[in-house]
């Protein structure tokens, strides 16, 4: 195990007062495992859980959620502000009065100050950039109001009817202005940016956005206020984050988002994992993330590693989906849709691929909502329907090679269809016990790996699909479905990547993410949910629990936040 004690932990405790001991036991180096490359790390331009497992100890919001009591905690700021209704030039607003802590700094030393949070809003709202997840979560943000007495308090002001219009204000992060913008020259057009329809060729401004957009490739260069720093990383390989000397948070030790127990953490990208099991016994990996349920299991139940690693299995607001693309001749109807979910035997998949560890789920809504709607049956495992309600659509074999085909638009469609997914032995195991029931229905599936990111640029953004394999993971927010199954985002490049679009969805989502009443809220969620399930536009298959290992010797908890841990909190027991 690879954890550079000071010669020894009791001498390490000698050299201490009792007070930090007790504390802070320090690591000098923690080995965490992910199965793939993490992509970028930059929370604006890839709010991804692979970017995030690396990105939440560099980059800090305003806000987070705790990992225990997932309640929003401050972190840049003061406290969480309590929103109070204004008018202005004749519009309801809600307003939030919000203060940077006096001691948030950047690397430099440079205080965070109000201009960093009206930097990073601008670009979200500008139209030249690259950052487009976020932008649906702040069109409710009508104006930002700097203090000329105080550059660390400013006041935001929302549309009252956006439903987690403060959450999502205040879980942003922030920009360093006087590195990007020391001119003010994008601060300085913040009325015209807020403004509709807003277009500029000033080449100063371009310039501007241009270098901030170009950021998101950095990595080493990456200059933001969390308590790490990448030293060193080698692509698809490891990153290495260094804690920062003398840093600000350290004032703060009861917050977890701002500790640094490990003076190194060691990010280690092995997609295998039968090697990074094998690394983890040869003392290489101090926690693992799995996704195999046998050999999670196995592991659990052997008393030799019993007794070096303790077993945990949180929660986390996750659920696996066959993302359908909706655009394509086979799979705009909502009949094939259908029938093809009946080909995917999902209890089968969680019992004996996932070891029994997830749950069933009709649609885009995590199970613990209290908005989820429990009347909805899981569409069932059954290929003589599916062989049924294909027939009668149309689709028989009618050339006799086995796969289904039917004459859509003038052209010969065969049920020849493309299986998308990342790599995981999981998804394909999916993949291939889909195939097999597939093929019995005349359905002939071929399964395709590939890394996400070539898939989103090669496929999911273009609609240049059949099927994939994907995983969306939400936080403790309310569900705000605008940007997945709106059809305004239903176009390349946007999230909506199965292109569904349906009217009554699409009012539905407009009445839950703008009204403050909660029980209708609620009664809207459900109505989406039946909308969803009539049209199957993906196939939801199941919410999967976390399957993580760590090392004994560490003092760490795992949590139902994304991604179910903060290893910059691990420290050595006592």
């Amino acid at each position: 195990m690879r954890f550079f004690l000071f010669i020894l932990l009791s001498a390490f405790l000698l050299s201490c007062n009792s007070e930090k001991a007790t504390s802070v036991n320090k690591l000098n180096e923690v080995n965490v495992r992910m199965d793939k490359e993490p992509g970028l790390i930059n929370p604006f331009y890839a709010p991804t859980s692979q970017g995030r497992t690396v990105y939440q100890y560099i980059f800090l919001p305003l806000a987070d959620y705790h990992p225990e009591t997932l309640e929003l905690t401050p972190i840049l700021i003061e406290e969480i502000p309590e929103g109070s209704e204004v008018e202005i030039d004749g519009e309801k607003r809600i307003a939030y009065d919000i203060n940077f802590r006096d001691d948030a700094k950047w690397p430099d030393g440079t205080s965070v100050t109000a201009k960093d949070y009206l930097l990073a809003v601008l670009m979200i709202k500008h139209p030249k950039t690259l950052i487009v997840g976020w932008q649906p979560y702040f069109a409710a943000m009508k104006k930002i109001e700097l203090d000329d007495n105080d550059p660390r308090h400013f006041k935001i002001f929302l549309d009252p009817n956006y439903m987690v219009g403060k959450e999502a204000a205040v879980t942003s992060s922030v920009m360093p202005a006087h590195k990007f913008d020391p001119n003010n020259i994008l601060i300085g057009k913040q009325d015209l940016i807020f403004g509709e329809n807003y277009e500029t060729s000033d080449s100063a401004e371009l310039k501007v956005v241009e270098e901030i957009n170009n950021s998101r490739n950095h990595k080493k260069e990456i200059f933001q206020n969390g308590p790490y720093t990448i030293t060193d990383f080698q692509t698809d390989e490891f990153l290495i984050l260094d804690a920062k000397k003398d840093y600000w948070g350290q004032a703060y030790p009861n917050n977890p988002f701002l500790q640094s127990n490990s003076d190194r953490i060691v990010i280690r990208v092995v997609p295998d994992e039968v090697a990074a099991i094998n690394m983890a016994k040869d003392g290489r990996l101090d926690f693992l993330n799995m996704k195999s349920s046998d050999a999670f299991f196995e592991l659990k139940n052997n008393p030799e590693t019993n007794k070096d690693w303790t077993f945990h299995v949180p929660p986390v607001r996750t659920y696996y989906f066959l993302s359908l693309n909706n655009r394509s001749p086979i799979f705009r109807d909502r009949g094939v849709r259908r029938a093809i979910a009946h080909l995917v035997d999902v209890e089968d998949i969680i019992e004996n691929i996932d070891g029994g560890l997830g749950m069933r789920t009709t649609g885009p809504f995590h199970p613990s909502r209290s908005y989820y709607d429990e009347s909805l049956s899981p569409i069932k495992y059954d290929p003589e329907l599916a062989s049924k309600m294909l027939s009668e659509l149309g689709w028989n074999d009618s050339d006799g090679n086995g796969i289904r085909d039917k004459v859509v638009d003038g052209k010969k469609e065969e049920l020849s269809l493309e299986f998308l997914y990342t790599g995981s032995n999981l998804a394909k195991s999916i993949g291939l016990l889909f195939q097999e029931s597939a093929k019995s229905a005349g359905v002939e599936l071929t399964l395709v790996s590939k890394k996400m990111g070539l898939m989103r640029k090669e496929n999911l953004n273009i609609y240049n699909y059949d099927m994939a394999a994907l995983a969306i993971t939400s936080d403790e927010a309310p569900d705000d479905p605008y940007s997945r199954w709106h059809s305004d985002n239903a176009i390349p490049g946007k999230r909506n990547v199965s292109g569904y679009s349906n009217k009554d969805a699409d009012k539905l989502i407009e009445t839950i993410r703008t009204t403050r009443d909660t029980d209708l809220r609620k009664e809207k969620y459900k109505e989406l949910q039946k909308v969803m399930y009539d049209d199957q536009p993906v196939i939801f298959l199941y919410c999967p629990l976390q399957k993580m290992m760590i090392n004994n010797r560490l003092d760490a908890k795992a949590t139902s936040k994304r991604p179910g841990y903060l290893a910059n909190t691990f420290k050595l027991k006592n």
